[in-house]
């Protein structure tokens, strides 16, 4: 999550405020209040009445600047209650002890009208515990909210639970590339090679980047590719499956749901000959978070870049650019994942339809909560809370969208609102898409918007399959006791699989599949198969699975052309 609000914190004071994806909400005193006789005051509290009252959770990330003001009362918690339709009081709770603060929040009955949070097993929780209200009722209050979810069905699928009834709602984003496949193509002519198209070739590629001293220093000291803890992810989705240390790889075969074992092995197999054989640095390991990998390739050491986050305007206009500073001549290509024995994927998406708040049962006055959703969720609404005042923050741009006039003063007046929206639906509005982010008439932007669109037109190609059967967040919640099955399962595999990579020929990829099936039947992994089947059976037609997350995809890139 810290990486995304980077990536909107600098979009936003960059060269065209690109908006949020976060929340975060703020209290205001209740107008009418001012002192006056009896007669004066009387008519005023009858309006409070009238407007209605509201509590509404927010993330306190202590981002309000001392001269702003605090998260309960600022600048835009005032216009909020100013010009909104109902009387607004906003209870901050630390972003990093969130759910924390929330439980006990509901365990004494205090908790807010609206709660905003992430965190997907939290608000599965909340459902179970019968602490939620269905929305169904008040969203003839939210007519912004029903328009959406007329052009966008699977928003309806995500946000429905087992009874029916719809209780979370959420917002429609971009679904960026998040994780991708980037080739020096200056390396490829230099050693005669071409584009790889299969994980055969990859190999034979990356070894030749390796070995064949690329960069023409007569030394050594190359990388056919990079992984790390979460690279290494994105090359298993070259194969098919999404496993990682937080992950078991599920997926569909024969209309069951199942473990990818034979995927694994792909994967696991394809990497220890990275590492066996040099092509990726041996203390990968290590590298936790990319930075050392990172690091390399922008040294221009590294052929083969296994991008894992997203942020590509970002990437353009600083890593590249850096990449070029050091190395004049580094020139590079979207790579799309090359297709495997278990068939072509895509890389990992951001979610485009990301659930995030949910209504209090206890709520005293269901319909001043649809009314104020409502208003929220209104582009004139949102767009004032995400980018300040026209003329004063920003001005438009030669594409029509939203360009920062004073980044430091939009950082100090409007950045802080960000967490106010955290339910407005970026990805309607086009001026929010990477590819407005750049301005085509500057050369080296217009080179970035050229190789976003190019990755695109590969990674959202109909022959490739989403590598999961959804993203992660829409993914059911285990019960306790399944979550400490998962967990321990998780660290076994995750260990076995590292032994496997590192081991050489003491320890074999297939013996590392075998141990990991043989901990799965110790930790009862089959009541983990059973919950997903019984889940699968009974969501299939309904829940928000991978075809829908490239459908949205494809129909923003769609949008944009």
């Amino acid at each position: 999550m810290r990486m995304k609000r980077k990536l909107w914190m600098g979009m936003t004071i960059g060269v065209v405020a690109l908006g949020a994806t976060l929340v975060g909400c703020s209290s205001d005193k209740k107008e009418g209040a001012a002192a006056g006789n009896t007669a004066t005051n009387a008519p005023k509290e009858s309006a409070a009445a009238k407007r209605g009252n509201v509590t509404v959770s927010m993330y306190d990330r202590g981002g309000v600047p001392a001269s702003e003001g605090n998260y309960e009362e600022n600048r835009w918690t005032k216009w909020i209650n100013q010009n909104g339709p109902v009387n607004v009081k906003y209870v901050p709770v630390l972003r990093s002890e969130s759910t924390k603060k929330l439980n006990v929040l509901f365990a004494s009955g205090s908790a807010p009208d609206i709660v905003n949070e992430y965190n997907t097993p939290f608000r599965n929780s909340l459902y179970d515990q019968k602490q939620l209200l269905p929305i169904d009722d008040i969203l003839k209050y939210m007519p912004e909210y029903q328009k959406l979810l007329d052009q966008y069905p699977q928003l309806k699928k995500a946000g429905t639970k087992p009874d029916g009834k719809i209780y979370e709602i959420g917002k429609v984003k971009e679904a960026t590339i998040q994780h991708m496949l980037l080739i020096r193509t200056d390396w490829l002519k230099k050693l005669n090679l071409s584009m790889p198209t299969t994980t055969e070739e990859l190999m034979k590629v990356a070894k030749a980047f390796a070995e064949q001293d690329p960069d023409g220093n007569g030394k050594k000291d190359t990388y056919g590719m990079n992984m790390s803890t979460y690279s290494e992810q994105a090359i298993n989705e070259i194969f098919g499956e999404n496993s990682s240390k937080d992950l078991i790889a599920w997926g569909v075969k024969d209309g069951k749901v199942v473990p990818l074992w034979e995927n694994q092995l792909a994967s696991i197999t394809f990497k220890k000959k990275l590492y066996d054989e040099g092509i990726i640095d041996k203390d990968y390991i290590n590298d936790k978070d990319g930075a050392k990998a990172k690091q390399d390739f922008l040294n221009g050491r590294i052929g083969i870049y296994v991008k894992y986050s997203g942020g590509f305007f970002d990437f353009m206009m600083n890593d590249f650019a850096t990449l070029k500073k050091n190395v004049a001549s580094a020139e590079i290509a979207p790579l799309g994942y090359p297709k495997s024995p278990m068939g072509i994927f895509t890389g990992g998406l951001d979610n485009p339809v990301q659930m995030t708040t949910v209504v209090n049962a206890k709520s005293k006055e269901p319909e001043a909560v649809g009314r104020y959703l409502d208003f929220m969720m209104k582009p004139e609404t949102a767009l004032k809370v995400i980018n300040g005042d026209e003329g004063t923050h920003w001005k438009k741009s030669a594409n029509g969208c939203r360009e920062t006039i004073d980044p430091l003063k939009s950082k100090n007046e409007v950045g802080y609102a960000l967490d106010y929206e955290m339910f407005y639906s970026t990805g309607t509005d086009k001026c929010f898409f990477t590819l407005n982010g750049f301005n085509n008439a500057v050369p080296e932007q217009k080179a970035g918007s050229d190789m976003y669109k190019e990755l695109q037109k590969i990674y959202f190609d109909s022959q490739r399959q989403y590598p999961a059967m959804t993203h992660g967040e829409h993914m059911p919640v285990y019960p306790a006791d399944l979550q400490t099955i998962n967990a321990t399962i998780l660290k076994e595999q995750t260990d076995l699989f590292v032994k496997a990579i590192i081991s050489g020929a003491k320890y074999s990829p297939e013996q590392a599949i075998k141990d990991a099936q043989a901990a799965w039947d110790k930790a009862n992994g089959k009541q983990l198969e059973d919950f997903m089947n019984k889940w699968y059976a009974e969501n299939k037609d309904k829940a928000f699975l991978a075809k829908d997350i490239l459908t949205i995809a494809r129909q923003q890139m769609e949008q944009m052309k």
